[in-house]
């Protein structure tokens, strides 16, 4: 049965081969320089506050472009 079989695990393999291969491996550094980094959120925030209004919908009629 080709399908019932393990692969052997065997001791004397190299590890690296055995695990997966991880397609993101060559960014391995700068995900770790991003990682210890400040998170850009955080930073203090120097621009002008945003004026928002909730409540509107999205679904405007010709009435509602309407001026009063």
């Amino acid at each position: 049965m080709p399908f019932g079989r393990r692969k052997d695990q065997s001791k004397d393999k190299d590890p690296k081969k055995a695990r997966s291969r991880d397609p993101f491996e060559h960014l391995e550094d700068e995900r770790a320089a991003a990682e210890d980094g400040d998170p850009w959120f955080l930073a203090p925030d120097d621009a002008p506050e945003l004026d928002i209004e909730t409540g509107i919908s999205s679904n405007l009629t010709e009435d509602d472009l309407e001026e009063s």
